[in-house]
């Protein structure tokens, strides 16, 4: 779904790609096949009486407008890729992921879809733009709604609440998606689009096995649902087959989902017996692709006067899969933050790969005298301070998952590169900045 470097030393800045790689963002692949997915669907089940367009125009203007519509809030990258990479922490899932724009945004793209019709003779309907309203309204709210359920998080109801929001459920580019749309293989129109189709079915098979995170066994099992839903895609007829699409990708949001909520139960219980004499403050839970049986866990404690970090890969099925065996994006390669091993040991369920304290009292000090770690902390989730070969670094161990400064990492500069358009995120770390 939606996929991360060198935040602030001078002169440098982080490529595009490997910004994309580590900013959690679900990625426009899977916004673009759901939101054809959609299209199709609204096409065949909006009434159709009273339409004026040809029928193959009304359903290629509902898919491509529901492409298009689930990409809108990502219009943000036209401007929070310039600048140093500070910017595009703050900026991207910016405002154009809040509802209030989206539907702006679609709105703009309805106006401009008004105009093509006209310039190309076509009269539609009230009906007709009733139904691509819709589609233009619903899909760039989907795409909120999907970027949501990884870690990154959104606000969506800015300027009215400018909290960030995390659903903590799905990771970054879940294969599951992709296969759910394997009928669109059969059922898009053109040969061209149909390919596309295949070929992304090929890469998420590739993904599976070459990536090192999906189990053998589970990447076989992926191979075979693809298979399956592709042939549900030659065989059945298209609305069954679109119908097969949308079970299976909302059956996999809602598995991910509930267990990831049993998984923050476990964490809680793990952390409560563990660790009697700290507070926990935050958790993150991640599952590995395809496996709703490994999580990457991120705990967030208070001990004392003390931020700890802390690091543990979780498994939901400790009798059939140990946490040991659980394969992992990250959590056994050296990293930027000096992390040290955790003072317990690890267990069937639950195996630690290390963790960071930082004084709250440094925290705050920074948040209040250095301009450019009060922004950065508008965005920084999972909050350590260190000295490393660099200098003194800030980060967000969230996205460290390389030994050079990260994405998420700043050095503090004296004096400290002031950004400019600071937006009014509260930060998520507020409970530790302002509670101490």
């Amino acid at each position: 779904m939606m996929i991360f470097g060198q935040l602030a030393l001078p002169g440098r800045r982080v490529s595009t790609a490997r910004r994309y790689q580590y900013t959690g963002r679900m990625d426009n692949v899977t916004h673009t096949i759901i939101g054809t997915l959609v299209g199709e669907v609204a096409a065949r089940v909006a009434p159709s009486q009273n339409s004026t367009l040809p029928a193959i125009t009304r359903r290629n203007l509902c898919v491509t407008l529901a492409a298009i519509g689930s990409n809108l809030p990502d219009a943000d990258l036209l401007y929070s890729f310039f600048g140093a990479d500070l910017n595009y922490l703050l900026h991207h899932r910016g405002h154009t992921h809040t509802i209030l724009v989206a539907l702006l945004l679609g709105a703009a793209a309805l106006a401009i879809t008004r105009w093509w019709l006209r310039r190309r003779g076509l009269q539609a309907s009230s009906q007709d733009y009733a139904l691509l309203a819709a589609v233009l309204s619903f899909t760039p709210l989907l795409h909120i709604a999907m970027d949501f359920t990884n870690n990154y998080g959104v606000h969506p109801f800015w300027p009215v609440d400018n909290r960030w929001f995390y659903g903590d459920s799905v990771f970054i580019i879940e294969p599951l998606f992709w296969a759910a749309c394997a009928p669109l293989a059969f059922i898009f129109k053109t040969h061209i689009a149909r390919f596309a189709v295949l070929l992304l079915m090929v890469a998420a098979i590739a993904l599976c096995f070459l990536t090192g995170m999906v189990p053998r066994p589970l990447a076989a099992a992926y191979s075979l649902l693809v298979a399956g839903m592709l042939l549900i895609g030659q065989r059945a007829s298209a609305n069954v087959a679109l119908a097969a699409s949308v079970i299976v990708w909302l059956g996999s949001t809602a598995m991910f989902a509930i267990t990831a909520q049993a998984a923050r139960s476990r964490i809680d219980a793990v952390a409560a017996q563990q660790f009697p004499d700290s507070t926990l403050v935050d958790r993150i839970v991640t599952p590995m692709p395809v496996n709703p049986a490994c999580w990457e866990v991120m705990m967030l404690q208070k001990e004392a006067d003390t931020a700890v970090i802390r690091r543990a890969m979780l498994t939901m099925a400790p009798g059939l899969l140990t946490a040991d065996r659980c394969l992992s994006r990250s959590l056994d390669i050296e990293i930027t933050a000096p992390l040290v091993p955790v003072p317990k040991e690890s267990a069937a369920q639950v195996k630690w790969y290390g963790q960071i304290s930082t004084p709250l009292a440094r925290l705050v000090d920074l948040a209040q005298k250095n301009c450019e770690a009060a922004a950065a902390f508008r965005f920084i989730r999972m909050p350590w301070l260190a000295n490393v070969k660099e200098g003194l670094v800030l980060g967000d161990l969230r996205y460290d998952r390389e030994p050079e400064l990260g994405f998420a990492e700043i050095v503090i500069a004296d004096p400290p590169n002031c950004p400019r358009l600071v937006p009014n995120w509260v930060e998520p770390r507020r409970d530790l900045l302002r509670g101490y």
